[in-house]
């Protein structure tokens, strides 16, 4: 029996990444390509070639089984819609079904947050665990809500919008208009904004110094590598910061009751920085029993969850 391949794509704003990947999460060959401004049309071509380009090479290591999509947007599961999308020229288009229809393979699509968790179940840090919540830590918060081994998506596929959860009522606006979101008080826009606040009072700073001396210059890597290096100021910014996030996902896990909160994205390169005192805000306000069995770990994946976690969708599709 040919071994079964699964083509992954990972759709976002400025890249789009994709891979040949057999069922046992071996990435066996890659493309990544600049995401095309313009038109959605433009972008959908893109996606057809880089997809095309993957299957013409797959012919000699095995069988490709499908095509799996993964889109940072809303998506409607059922109907293979993607809703909107931030970054993306995307506005109720069909994509599904016109890759589905392109190359006659079984195609699936979801949420990039969705795969991301599901990738970290199959391929990961969440490998065996069946409840698991995941959040990508990244300029705002993605996340993913796997209930008893399946990925929940709620009534139309727009589920595990964690990111709005309100956390403080009266904090700064969120993009999507509400105020004090989880993502507003614990991802990259928040992590920046206090980091800049902070250096006005402490001019100091080590974060200033790798900004050369502007804060218009922090980045959240900056603010990472400070703290790292034991800087006041950056400890600073990621207790607070890590105390939101703490805030978060004891809602979380006391929502959900998950054996896995997995932690991934960008900001989760700070590590300990923010997970640390994450951990001390769950201790002391998440209830018993969930707290004793809800473990937040860090994700494995990094950079390759989205196209990882798009081939285990074909996998995961196809075998129920």
């Amino acid at each position: 029996m040919a071994r079964q391949i699964a083509i992954g794509v990972d759709i976002g704003g400025t890249k789009i990444a994709a891979a040949t990947v057999d069922i046992e999460g071996r990435m066996l060959s890659s493309l990544k390509i600049d995401t095309p401004g313009g038109t959605s049309d433009d972008v959908v071509t893109a996606i057809g070639d880089i997809v095309k380009r993957l299957n013409e090479s797959a012919l000699n290591t095995g069988e490709v089984v499908g095509i799996g999509l993964g889109v940072a947007g809303t998506i409607n599961w059922k109907e293979g819609l993607v809703v909107q999308s931030p970054n993306l020229p995307f506005s109720n288009i069909r994509l599904r079904s016109i890759v589905e229809s392109k190359f006659g393979l079984s195609t699936f699509m979801d949420n990039d947050g969705n795969l991301a968790t599901l990738g970290e179940k199959y391929y990961g840090a969440a490998r065996g665990a069946r409840n698991i919540i995941g959040l990508t830590l990244g300029t705002g918060i993605g996340a993913g809500i796997i209930f008893d081994g399946c990925l929940y998506r709620g009534a139309t596929g727009s589920a595990a919008e964690i990111g709005h959860m309100v956390i403080q009522a009266t904090g700064p606006q969120c993009t999507c208009g509400s105020y004090g979101c989880f993502e507003e008080m614990a991802a990259g826009r928040a992590l920046l904004r206090l980091a800049k606040e902070k250096v006005k009072q402490n001019r100091e700073s080590l974060i200033l110094e790798l900004a050369g001396g502007d804060a218009k210059n922090i980045t959240g890597p900056m603010v990472t590598e400070a703290g790292q290096m034991g800087d006041k100021t950056a400890l600073d910014v990621f207790g607070e910061i890590g105390f939101w996030l703490g805030i978060g996902i004891n809602n979380v896990i006391n929502i959900f009751n998950p054996e896995l909160v997995v932690i991934g994205g960008g900001m989760g390169d700070a590590g300990e920085l923010i997970l640390s005192p994450s951990r001390k805000v769950i201790d002391e306000r998440t209830l018993h029993p969930n707290k004793d069995v809800a473990e937040v770990v860090l994700a494995d994946l990094g950079n390759q969850a989205g196209v990882l976690g798009a081939a285990a969708l074909v996998f995961d599709e196809l075998s129920t």
